[in-house]
């Protein structure tokens, strides 16, 4: 029994330390590069998606966070697979654990609302609350900044919530999480980022 109580503790140590480093699997320029991409798409969205097509904007904006999420999880799983050792997967699994259910409300949440067109104009607003409170659920691994990033998503997603125009303009997506990625970027670079 005491060799038990031993193991116990130190996986409560382990987690401890766990809880109390910064996650560096979110590389600064592959988090850019998604902001970049997020920004391109809403300059591009008037030239792809016909005005006014409800159901292609939920379409071109899904493909965008799908893409989005390939690139930066990619990195993430880059570094998983061949640069982790086994105390920082952990770590890597506790904080995909923590932002995955906010990916999955997402993605029904898209289910749900992009079914009619009458609902399509609250996913934007929905996609920045959702997002935002994945950010803030992973706070404890990331820099002290990107928990006020995560609040700044939610506020600007219930300002698109409530005030969101009928047109579905592409800054409603690609504006707030390109420029919420940029910032991101910035804020994971001041914390000093580990050399590949």
């Amino acid at each position: 029994m005491e060799v038990r109580d031993a193991l116990d503790q130190l996986d409560r140590i382990h987690d401890q330390l766990t809880k109390g480093e910064v996650y560096r699997g979110f590389r600064v320029p592959t988090v850019a590069l998604v902001g970049v991409v997020g920004l391109v798409a809403a300059v591009a969205q008037s030239w792809i998606v016909p005005r006014g097509d409800a159901s292609a904007f939920v379409w071109y904006w899904s493909a965008i966070g799908a893409a989005g999420a390939l690139v930066g999880l990619g990195a993430a799983i880059r570094s998983y697979l061949f640069r982790e050792d086994d105390f920082e997967r952990r770590r890597t699994r506790r904080v995909m654990g923590q932002f995955l259910p906010c990916v999955l409300a997402g993605g029904l949440f898209t289910l749900a609302l992009g079914r009619t067109d009458s609902n399509v104009q609250l996913l934007p607003g929905v996609w920045a609350v959702v997002f935002g409170l994945g950010i803030i659920a992973v706070r404890p691994h990331l820099p002290r900044a990107v928990g006020v990033i995560g609040l700044a998503y939610v506020l600007v997603g219930g300002l698109l919530l409530a005030w969101m125009p009928k047109e579905l303009p592409g800054w409603s997506v690609g504006g707030v999480f390109g420029v919420g990625h940029l910032i991101t970027a910035i804020a994971l670079r001041s914390e000093g980022e580990p050399r590949p």
